[in-house]
């Protein structure tokens, strides 16, 4: 009765062990899926401050960079048939899974309220505006997905 007792407290044991060995192997994978998601969401963000609006296409994607979004249709990050995105070559853990990122034009808009009312309108009022959305994920691991909206300088 005893060696039973103590059967069950050991596999019991065991059991706790190895889940929280699961948990903590499932936190270190979204913390280094975060991080690289975080480090490509930053490149683009450089990339895009140093970018033309020129560059982005009319239509569709071209190399991560894509047009104004329909509003109709679901959107990029969100459908799983897309294929526009771009991967990031920003620095990141050795062991984190490869991210992507999408950049939007979401075109211009007044920097503050009313600016576009004010005459004379001030020079910097109205600025060309950026969705970028990066995504680190891999096959049974974790996956992140970071977004961001930016003014150009």
């Amino acid at each position: 009765m005893l060696l039973a007792l103590i059967s069950l407290v050991v596999v019991s044991g065991m059991r706790s062990g190895v889940l929280q060995a699961k948990m903590n192997s499932a936190t270190q994978d979204r913390n280094l899926a975060f991080q690289a998601t975080e480090a490509a969401l930053r490149e683009a963000e450089r990339a895009t401050a140093a970018t033309a609006a020129a560059s982005f296409p009319g239509s569709g994607c071209t190399s991560g960079n894509c047009s104004r979004p329909d509003t109709a249709d679901t959107p990029r990050w969100l459908d799983a048939g897309f294929t526009g995105w771009r991967n990031a070559a920003a620095s990141a853990p050795a062991a984190a899974p490869p991210a992507q990122v999408i950049v939007e034009n979401m075109g211009s808009a007044p920097n503050w309220l009313g600016c576009e009312s004010e005459i004379p309108r001030q020079p910097n009022c109205v600025t060309q505006r950026y969705r970028i959305t990066a995504r680190s994920a891999a096959q049974d691991r974790a996956s992140v997905v970071l977004q961001t909206q930016m003014a150009a300088p």
